[in-house]
């Protein structure tokens, strides 16, 4: 619970969690299990209780709130706009108690984490555990959790505390979370061992013409950045396969599908697998942000992992 204070901020926020805290508590259990599986029988499931429980339970906090939290359609339930505003409080209240049990286990267990990272697939799959790596021989007490990228996206389990520091793409979240850096690597080309345009030191857009190619699925940034540079071209890459992942772009290619287009990262692994990687001609640039709480300050294991992570990409753009 927030601490009270003059400023209007914390006292919604200490309202919000007294508010809370008045209701059912199993009530509240009963409702957040049912967002998150969509379904009463899942929540049944779920929380060990029949789907009966469950509905009564809904019940009983629709009557507490004095407002629907759901609706039916034929056998669905679907939740209403009330019950999505609150989700988001249940949630940041349930994290709090969370992380109190966490805690308690791990001093129990002689064992408290330091720090709780959330990160995109590119950070948590290369780059982040080159950088803990070094970490731990700089700082052999550094302890870390959760360097997680599912269920939940990275902005919002560090909006939610779920998570100290985020390493993920540049967000428009600002009122949710605080930014702690920013910074961009470049692109590299990768192929499979032998492929002909490993011949090249650098290899140019133009280079891929009528190349069978693995790229990223249109939904991301990279995937629309070099969407453009090909519908340029009189005979652009012929796309095989698409990913959303740069590690399975990667994986596509050793194995001989394509060539590819990823981040400075994920080029220094698909190097270390036996693939090819050279420089790629182009001003584009991977994009990056380091986030954590709004308002929360940083541990000193924190500002170590992102003045080390900032050392780290500065060497791959440089290779």
């Amino acid at each position: 619970m927030v601490s009270y204070k003059t400023n209007n901020v914390y006292v919604v926020e200490y309202a919000k969690n007294l508010w809370l805290f008045m209701l059912s508590q199993r009530s509240l259990e009963a409702f957040r299990a049912v967002m998150r599986t969509g379904t009463m029988s899942g929540a049944g499931d779920e929380l060990s209780v029949s789907q009966p429980a469950v509905s009564r339970l809904i019940r009983e906090l629709e009557l507490q709130l004095d407002f629907p939290l759901f609706t039916r359609h034929g056998g669905r339930i679907i939740a209403t706009l009330e019950a999505h505003e609150l989700w988001a409080e249940v949630e940041r209240s349930f994290t709090g108690l969370s992380q109190i049990e966490r805690a308690a286990g791990q001093i129990k267990r002689g064992y408290r984490a330091t720090l709780t990272i959330a990160a995109a697939p590119a950070f948590a799959q290369s780059a982040l555990p080159a950088v803990i790596s070094e970490l731990l021989q700089l700082r052999p007490e550094f302890q870390a959790e959760f360097l997680s990228m599912t269920p939940l996206p990275v902005v919002r389990q560090v909006a939610l505390r779920q998570c100290q520091i985020g390493f993920g793409i540049p967000t428009q979240h600002k009122l949710e979370i605080d930014v702690v850096r920013t910074g961009g690597i470049p692109y590299r080309f990768i192929a499979p061992k032998d492929h002909p345009l490993g011949a090249l030191d650098v290899v140019r857009i133009q280079d891929l013409s009528d190349v069978d190619f693995v790229g990223f699925v249109d939904s991301t940034t990279t995937g629309r950045a070099f969407d453009r540079h090909f519908a340029k071209m009189k005979r652009p890459p012929v796309i095989k396969m698409k990913s959303y992942l740069s590690n399975i772009i990667s994986a596509l290619v050793l194995r001989g599908i394509g060539v590819g287009i990823v981040d400075a990262f994920t080029a220094e692994d698909h190097l270390r697998m036996g693939g090819i990687s050279r420089p790629l001609n182009t001003d584009d640039r991977f994009e990056y942000a380091i986030i954590k709480p709004k308002g929360d300050k940083l541990s000193t294991e924190g500002v170590a992992l992102v003045d080390l992570f900032a050392v780290h990409a500065e060497r791959v753009s440089d290779t």
